[in-house]
């Protein structure tokens, strides 16, 4: 650690890379890679109205399809650019005839949260600037699901960790593949939660579980995830993307002013808390990112991966 701080930012770029092959590594582990391209290859080539790097917007009967296929990040991680490009798809489809958006990914991971590796490079620019940016970043990112009228449903066709899970609950149904697995270790890397999960955790699985993943940064399986109410049905891998699309189909068939009226029932008593428990997050996040204190416990976080791998 004295020579990755004392050496500053080409120690640290090294240190990037080694993190990068081992993120790829554990991934690696979890999926069949040359189907995994192929299938890539396959939605990117298909998709007529392809016009983003990082996602797949398919319009189709009824609803927007969003699919994260991020060429910028590793494992449909989030950076600035994918965040927008997001949010670009949503305020479309919040515009169009779509009654519904559903959320899944390319691949054998739903989405590994903030791009750990983009950020840290530049936090090596400007720490303060950079860390105003992030914030700023996430803020609006999470604001547009917070904001979002019509009803969201996730496919979590595999990993969902960080932000990939604490936003969550900001939708409105969550399916999940049986081998998908949460996990939210904020401490682990330096950093407080996000996504309103300080807010959404305890409300939807209590206090002492809310905790337990923010701060002990716990893994849970589909079932557990399903029983603390995080996500609503589990579904078999084998028949995970049929089941998705059958209920997809039947939800689009609906009436959009009921689906939308009916959301906007559910959820009005929790706007302005949500915007508030985002603004206070990204505020902490910033403090945090742009202190020496944060840079440490990220290098420190770094070295652990490196010595991992």
């Amino acid at each position: 650690m004295d020579a990755l701080t004392a050496n500053g930012t080409t120690n640290i770029q090294t240190s990037v890379t080694g993190v990068t092959a081992g993120k790829r590594k554990f991934i690696d582990d979890r999926r069949d890679q040359p189907f995994d391209k192929r299938l890539r290859f396959s939605v990117r080539q298909t998709e007529s109205a392809y016009r983003y790097r990082d996602i797949v917007v398919r319009k189709q009967d009824g609803f927007t399809h969003i699919l994260l296929s991020t060429k910028s990040s590793e494992n449909n991680s989030l950076n600035p650019e994918v965040m927008k490009e997001v949010q670009s798809a949503l305020s479309t489809a919040a515009a169009d005839d779509s009654k519904l958006v559903l959320l899944s990914a390319v691949g054998s991971v739903f989405c590994c949260g903030l791009d750990f590796i983009y950020f840290i490079r530049r936090l090596t620019d400007d720490r303060k600037r950079e860390s105003t940016k992030m914030a700023e970043a996430i803020r609006n990112f999470v604001n547009t699901f917070i904001q979002f009228k019509k009803p969201i449903i996730v496919a979590v066709n595999g990993p969902a960790i960080g932000l990939g899970a604490s936003i969550l609950p900001l939708c409105d149904v969550v399916w999940a593949n049986e081998k998908a697995w949460f996990q939210t270790p904020y401490t682990t890397f330096g950093q407080s939660p996000d996504g309103c999960s300080t807010v959404m955790f305890p409300k939807i699985m209590g206090g002492a579980s809310a905790n337990e993943m923010l701060l002990s940064g716990r893994k849970l399986t589909a079932q557990e995830a399903c029983g603390k109410g995080l996500v609503s049905q589990v579904f078999w891998p084998g028949t995970f993307t049929q089941e998705v699309m059958v209920r997809i189909k039947e939800l689009a068939s609906c009436n959009p002013v009921v689906l939308e009226e009916s959301k906007a029932l559910v959820r009005c008593n929790m706007k302005m808390e949500l915007e508030q428990a985002n603004e206070r997050e990204c505020e902490v996040l910033k403090k945090i990112w742009g202190s020496a204190q944060g840079m440490d416990s990220m290098l420190k976080y770094l070295q652990r991966k490196i010595d991992e791998f």
